[in-house]
C-alpha cells in the first residue's frame, strides 16, 4: 500500500470534517468515495462500524473515529507545530467538550429536524428549537473572536462547521430565514468561501474493487 486509505461519503460531515483536517496537514490519501445504500464488501470487511468515515494506514491499521482520524493527521503532518495552534495543550478540555456537545447532542436534534420523517412521533419544530439553542451559545463564543477560542481556529471548529453547514441546508430547503446569527453565520462563511472548500467537495466517481485509484486531493 502506497497511500493511506479513506473511505468517504462526499455530503457526510464526519467526512467532511475529516477531509479538512487532511487539507490542512497537506496529507494526501487514497480516496474511496462510496454510496452509503449500497456499500461495497471491501468496506463491510474492513469496518465495524459500517459507516464513514474510516481510515486504512499503511500497515493495514483501521481508525474508525473521525476525531481519532483528525488527530492523527495532526500528528502526520510535515507541516510544523499544528498541534500547538489546531489543537493547544491549555484547550484541550474545552475543545473536547465541545465537540463531544456537537456529537451527541447537537447532532440528535440535528437529525431529528432534518429528517423528520425518518423517526417516529418526531416533533419537527421542537428540534429546531433545540438546535438553535446550541448555536445561540456557539455564536456568544464567536461575539469577541472570529474562533471559538481565539482568532485562530482549532479542532473544534474544524469538527463543527460541517454540522452548522448541514442544519443551514435543512433550513434553506424549507425557506426558513434569520436561522443564524451573524457572528456563527461569519464563522461558518470563512469556511465555506476558504480557498480549500472546491477541493473538499470534490465530486468523486463511486469506487468499486476495479476502480482506478483516486487521490485526495485531488491536484
Amino acid at each position: 500500500m502506497t497511500n493511506d486509505i479513506l473511505y468517504s461519503f462526499r455530503r457526510c460531515p464526519y467526512a467532511i470534517r475529516v477531509r479538512w483536517a487532511l487539507l490542512i496537514c497537506e496529507i494526501k490519501v487514497e480516496i474511496r468515495e462510496i454510496d452509503l445504500k449500497n456499500k461495497p464488501l471491501d468496506f463491510l470487511k474492513k469496518s465495524t462500524t459500517k459507516t464513514v468515515p474510516i481510515l486504512i494506514k499503511k500497515n493495514n491499521e483501521v481508525i474508525e473515529e473521525s476525531l481519532e482520524i483528525i488527530l492523527w493527521a495532526l500528528s502526520e503532518s510535515k507541516k510544523e507545530n499544528l498541534k500547538l495552534i489546531f489543537f493547544p495543550d491549555n484547550k484541550k478540555e474545552e475543545i473536547f467538550k465541545i465537540i463531544n456537545e456537537n456529537d451527541n447532542e447537537f447532532k440528535y436534534h440535528l437529525d431529528r429536524f432534518k429528517y423528520a420523517t425518518r423517526y417516529q412521533n418526531s416533533n419537527e419544530e421542537y428540534h429546531f428549537t433545540k438546535t438553535i439553542k446550541f448555536l445561540k451559545r456557539w455564536n456568544e463564543l464567536l461575539l469577541e473572536n472570529k474562533y471559538f477560542f481565539g482568532d485562530n481556529p482549532t479542532i473544534a471548529d474544524w469538527s463543527i462547521w460541517p454540522f452548522v453547514r448541514q442544519f443551514k441546508i435543512a433550513c434553506e430547503s424549507q425557506k426558513r430565514t434569520n436561522y443564524l446569527e451573524p457572528s456563527i453565520k461569519n464563522w461558518l462563511d470563512s469556511f465555506e468561501n476558504n480557498r480549500k472548500f472546491k477541493s473538499l467537495m470534490y465530486k468523486y466517481e463511486l469506487w468499486g474493487p476495479n476502480s482506478k485509484k483516486n487521490f485526495f486531493p485531488s491536484s
